[in-house]
């Protein structure tokens, strides 16, 4: 649809948000307009971890290959401050991390 985005591999494909475009290219039988994304591999990192956090179940830093963009010394201040719980292997946003999702991801990236 109108705004759609999708990510296979390395790459990212969104449909332009205009609707009359997007009506007028399925009226000629054409695709709709899109944008073609190719995605680096620190960029799959940081959105890997930025998804992963949103998730219930711990996230496996080390094993999702995002070590890399995890700031080790932001991770034990977030877990000091009850924001994210190691749990095993992985890491979770705590309730209360939930409610700073954001903010506690941007915090987390090196």
């Amino acid at each position: 649809g109108v705004g759609a985005v999708s990510t296979l591999g390395t790459e990212r494909r969104r449909n332009l948000p205009s609707v009359a475009r997007y009506v007028a290219a399925l009226d000629g039988g054409d695709a709709p307009p899109r944008e073609l994304e190719r995605l680096d591999a620190p960029t799959r990192a940081v959105e890997r971890l930025m998804l992963g956090l949103r998730l219930d179940e711990p996230f496996a830093v080390e094993t999702a290959g995002v070590e890399d963009v995890v700031d080790a010394d932001a991770l034990e201040r977030l877990t000091v401050a009850g924001l994210v719980d190691r749990v095993g292997e992985g890491v979770r946003l705590t309730p209360r991390g939930r409610m700073l999702g954001g903010a506690v991801t941007a915090e987390l990236l090196a």
